[in-house]
């Protein structure tokens, strides 16, 4: 390796124009000068590509750009590969931004460790003004490689990667829209498991926003944690699984989908099925049968209650109508508490007036919700919040259960006109 070898840093965007200088400026602001920065924009249409042609002015020809429509980041950054005439490669996501001295400390560590391939750092998220919110949860290349099966462990864009190597683990795989990284990490330490290193400093920060894939389709990232890890692992995490159930369980009713919250649950599993293990799947759906989460939703109608029935501190009622609105919505609920006295609930109703009442218990109630009269399809919700609780395991030796339970949800339906 010569003693300043040119670093290509790669660029995936797509209307990402309120991060995109600070990305490209913590390029340029290294103290290293042998660097080319290859932008591929996605089409956007947020004035990026103006942003684009006034850094170029500015920063020459060690920027290149170009925007030409991807099916995704992993197919933009292969075009910026091959764009790229770098000995060392760096991967910057444009609302991402590397940390001072990032790039030579990289340089650095591959002089003095020639025979390693790749090297990775720390990284912070941060949100959309730049505050730091925690660490990326970072590890150290003598990991367990089946760790990977829960989510990667490196941050991208802490990531240098000699081109020898990125040569010969291959192109990203176009096929996966997410984590399309994260099959390229697995690829890597498949292949050098003694050849990657690792820089205990902070080497960059990655942020988050509510236009970030991850956030923004959690389903597809769902779908492509569970692929790779069947490839690469021989199995997948259900864990992957629950996080999917509890997000559409959790924007039920209020998504765009169409489908009551079982077909959208059913959909999913049809879709990953393939990478879970007969005795996996079979074990999600015995528990889904018995999740009180769905056996409470009915069309347009649910209540986030705990997979048991139970609330803690609070419970939102959502209700989503397309043609006339229900007179109301009456939930059935059941306070089995191993001590008697008063519980106060304070109930936020979709207008902001705050109703409160005080129900015995041990003891069953009915809370009726009304809902207003309409003429076209809308959709309401109403917070529940408990005032009173109790922790199970304090009332009985035997119980491991350490939650603050309130009540139980036993039923919740609709009540028309008579």
């Amino acid at each position: 390796m010569t003693p300043s070898p040119l670093v290509s840093i790669v660029m995936p965007t797509l209307n990402q124009v309120h991060y995109l200088v600070a990305a490209v400026k913590s390029v340029f602001d290294q103290p290293y000068d042998n660097i080319e920065l290859i932008v591929a924009d996605g089409m956007s249409t947020d004035h990026s590509l103006t942003v684009l042609s006034k850094l170029q002015r500015q920063y020459g020809d060690k920027l290149k750009w170009f925007s030409q429509k991807d099916t995704g980041p992993a197919q933009a950054i292969n075009r910026a590969l091959m764009q790229s005439s770098g000995d060392i490669i760096g991967f910057l996501n444009s609302d991402d931004e590397y940390q001072p001295e990032a790039i030579p400390r990289a340089i650095e560590y591959f002089a003095k460790r020639p025979e390693h391939q790749l090297v990775y750092g720390y990284a912070n998220y941060i949100d959309q003004s730049g505050k730091v919110l925690y660490k990326f949860p970072t590890q150290g290349p003598s990991t367990p490689i089946d760790e990977f099966a829960s989510g990667s462990f490196l941050c991208t864009s802490t990531l240098f990667i000699r081109r020898a190597a990125m040569d010969q683990i291959g192109a990203f795989d176009e096929t996966l829209s997410v984590a399309y990284d994260w099959d390229i990490h697995l690829r890597a330490f498949k292949r050098y498991p003694r050849q990657i290193g690792m820089l205990r400093v902070q080497q960059a920060t990655s942020r988050l926003h509510p236009q970030c894939m991850s956030i923004r389709m959690p389903h597809l990232l769902a779908h492509d944690a569970m692929c790779i890890s069947a490839r690469h692992l021989g199995f997948a995490s259900d864990t992957w699984v629950w996080t999917q159930i509890d997000h559409i369980i959790e924007r039920y009713p209020f998504s765009s989908e169409e489908l009551n919250l079982i077909k959208q649950i059913e959909a999913f599993l049809i879709s990953v099925k393939t990478y879970l293990k007969p005795e996996q799947l079979k074990t999600i759906l015995e528990k889904l049968k018995i999740d009180y989460r769905l056996g409470l939703s009915s069309l347009g109608l649910s209540v986030n209650v705990q997979n048991d029935g139970w609330i803690t501190d609070q419970v939102m009622v959502k209700y989503k109508w397309t043609d006339t609105p229900a007179k109301a919505i009456l939930m059935e609920c059941n306070a089995q508490w191993p001590i008697a006295g008063k519980m106060k609930l304070r109930i936020i109703t979709p207008t902001g007036q705050i109703d409160r009442t005080t129900v015995e218990v041990p003891g069953q109630f009915i809370l009726r919700f009304e809902v207003p009269e309409s003429q076209t399809p809308g959709f309401i919700g109403w917070i529940v919040e408990a005032q009173q609780h109790f922790v199970p395991k304090m009332h009985d030796k035997s119980s491991t259960d350490t939650r603050r339970l309130a009540f139980k949800v036993v039923s919740l339906k609709l009540e028309t006109e008579s």
